[in-house]
């Protein structure tokens, strides 16, 4: 006789159970859930609806739900709702609704992702709205686009500015126009490095003034001291030209030239009037000023004064070519760091290769295997290869010999030359990487490999295959 309540009070038991389960999902949920009547009164606003809209729940509830929508979207949001409800479907998905907009209790805008279901409990229609705040998805997609669309235009730019050099560039001869012309060219490939590596935000001056150097310069040869200065997007490629012109002078005639030759490049801050980057040689040949004006001149002239707005100074003192430049506020925004100790560039040593040995080439690129190929056989290597895969390069070693040294580029045709590598290095043979990307996949485990980046510097490639065969 007692069993029929027995069940009943099972039954309500049960339904409070799932009551109290169902309220717990609604509270720990991590998107916004807000539940309106007919009226679109709003009967149900959950934690994440609290923290989304910023507004206690007991003042969200009986409100309607346009007070959490843009003025100007509700209108089209009621007839919405209205459209949805005649149809008769029970929800649509996540996104459906496409990315709209909600209004804080503050009044801030901010987008939104929702999805829509409805039900019917008791004559009564209820419509419930799960949200999510898309504003970091739209700043990071902004920030996505905003970015291929900087590389894009500065893509397009470096080309135009290559088709100009490569227009410009005079020579006595074929040898020292491609030359001059490789020269440029990789001073634009290692700006865009630079840029691509600070997510084209700009680059460090100091960093700039190094990688320029690197190539040209002996042991303590060249000393640089700046503090932090971040060059703008637009200054880096027209300094590191500017930069790159002036070693390429003091290698050919002035303090780089000779033995005791030195380059100090200093760069200084003057609030109100920009940054001042001096270049001063001493210890080199005597010098006079040119009776012609040449292209690097005019380049070294246009890029200060005209591109970057600047100002430039050049004394052509006996004792060594000193040119002062000053570039204006705008090409440069100094960091929030303590001004770095004084840098020297990286060393170089005699560039000619023994006669003889063996130098093994992997590039899967055939113009520029073909270019390092030439390049590197006048510099006195007996080139190996190229070889364009990793499996041509092991077909060349099982040939003949393990080589006395090798480059290798990273990604070749969807493999990796790791393999390759490991192989070298457990023969015991030095290699260098060539490659665009920024890092290694295992930096650690190749950190006696230094990493020579393209565009390809020649002298620099030539000095760091010399100089690991000598260590190694």
């Amino acid at each position: 006789m007692t069993t029929a309540p027995r069940r009943r009070q099972s039954g309500s038991k049960d339904v409070a159970d799932i009551k109290r389960r169902l309220e717990g999902i609604v509270a720990s949920a991590m998107d916004a859930i807000v539940t309106v009547d007919h009226n679109q009164a709003i009967v149900l606003f959950n934690p994440a609806a609290e923290r989304m809209f910023g507004v206690e729940a007991d003042r969200a509830l009986g409100e309607h739900i346009s007070r959490f929508i843009p003025e100007r979207f509700r209108a089209a949001h009621e007839q919405h709702i209205a459209r949805f409800t005649r149809t008769g479907a029970t929800n649509r998905a996540m996104g459906s609704l496409g990315a709209i907009s909600g209004l804080r209790a503050n009044g801030e805008e901010f987008p939104i992702e929702a999805s829509i279901s409805q039900v019917e409990i008791g004559g009564d229609r209820l419509a419930t709205v799960i949200l999510r705040d898309i504003t970091e998805r739209k700043a990071v997609e902004e920030a996505r686009n905003l970015l291929a669309r900087e590389v894009d235009h500065r893509a397009k730019n470096a080309l135009a500015v290559v088709q100009a050099v490569v227009s410009l560039t005079r020579a006595a001869s074929t040898e020292s126009f491609i030359e001059a012309v490789m020269g440029r060219v990789s001073s634009l490939g290692r700006s865009h490095v630079l840029l691509a590596r600070n997510r084209w935000e700009g680059a460090e001056l100091g960093q700039l003034v190094a990688d320029e150097c690197a190539a040209y310069q002996r042991p303590g040869h060249v000393r640089i001291d700046c503090p932090t200065i971040m060059l703008t997007p637009d200054s880096v490629q027209p300094v590191g030209l500017l930069v790159h012109e002036l070693a390429t002078n003091a290698v050919k005639y002035g303090a780089l030239s000779t033995e005791r030759g030195r380059v100090d490049v200093a760069a200084r801050l003057y609030l109100g009037k920009g940054v001042e980057l001096t270049w001063q040689e001493t210890g080199g040949p005597p010098v006079t000023p040119p009776t012609v004006r040449g292209f690097g001149s005019t380049l070294i002239n246009e890029v200060v004064t005209r591109q970057l707005g600047g100002a430039l100074d050049i004394l052509w003192d006996k004792g060594g070519l000193r040119l002062t430049a000053v570039l204006p506020e705008t090409a440069c925004r100094i960091d929030a760091h303590p001004p770095r100790e004084s840098a020297t560039a990286s060393p170089i040593s005699q560039t000619a290769a023994s006669e003889g040995e063996r130098l093994l080439i992997v590039e899967d690129e055939s113009l520029v295997a073909m270019e390092i190929a030439e390049q590197m056989r006048r510099r006195g290597w007996t080139v190996v290869g190229p070889a364009l895969s990793v499996d041509e390069a092991f077909h060349l070693i099982a040939e003949s010999a393990l080589p006395d040294v090798a480059m290798l580029d990273v990604h070749l045709r969807g493999h990796t030359v790791y393999p390759l590598a490991d192989l070298l290095q457990r023969g015991g043979v030095p290699f260098l990487f060539c490659t665009g990307y920024e890092r290694l996949d295992n930096p650690e485990r190749y950190a006696a490999s230094p990493i020579v980046r393209k565009p390809v510097n020649m002298d620099q490639l030539a000095t760091e295959l010399q100089r690991i065969r000598a260590a190694g």
